[in-house]
């Protein structure tokens, strides 16, 4: 086919089949030319791993105990109650928009003095990350409250079947959570 295009590139304009085969080579290539351009133009922001123009905050709980106790639960497999026994699962990483979400979220709880996945704007999980521009693909969140430290809300959350069913799910690959007041918020996702 490649052949055909360049004979008739080649042949004089004399006839209308040469004329079609001219501009049906030409529209491949601003085809391909667009296409390239849109290949090699950087990714906008959501679409990255951390989206960098979001503000960073100061952590309101011991990332590295967090990653470590939820990993040991998905390492080992988790029997979930009613939601069954999840088998073990890769481990999870952190991500700071999802800490940032996680962030926002029980401070407008705090704030609000409400409990709930809801946010006081109506938001869900979902909405909130991507307004954060993370791209996700799935998502989950946990909360808590009354809890004194990561260790006793992460054992809490095992002992609930819908949060620990989170916390095992093998399609979430990163995480980040925080606590304000006495609300914790654990949000999962997955680009």
């Amino acid at each position: 086919m490649k052949n055909r295009y360049v004979s008739c590139l080649l042949d004089t304009i004399t006839s209308k089949e040469s004329f079609e085969c001219i501009i049906d080579f030409r529209m491949k290539h601003i085809i391909l030319i667009i296409s390239l351009l849109l290949l090699l133009s950087p990714l906008p922001s959501s679409c990255q791993k951390d989206n960098p123009s979001i503000r960073k905050i100061k952590s309101t709980v011991d990332k590295t105990l967090v990653i470590n106790l939820i990993n040991a639960y998905r390492s080992s497999g988790c029997d979930c109650g009613s939601e069954g026994f999840y088998a073990p699962a890769s481990p999870v990483i952190w991500n700071d928009t999802l800490e940032l979400a996680a962030h926002e979220h029980s401070t407008d709880m705090n704030r609000k003095k409400f409990f709930s996945h809801t946010g006081s704007d109506g938001s869900s999980t979902s909405a909130r990350i991507t307004r954060l521009g993370y791209n996700w693909m799935s998502c989950g969140e946990n909360i808590g409250k009354g809890y004194k430290n990561e260790e006793q809300v992460i054992k809490g959350w095992i002992n609930s079947p819908g949060h620990c069913s989170n916390i095992m799910n093998p399609n979430f690959k990163e995480i980040g959570a925080a606590k304000i007041g006495e609300y914790w918020t654990l949000v999962f996702a997955t680009h």
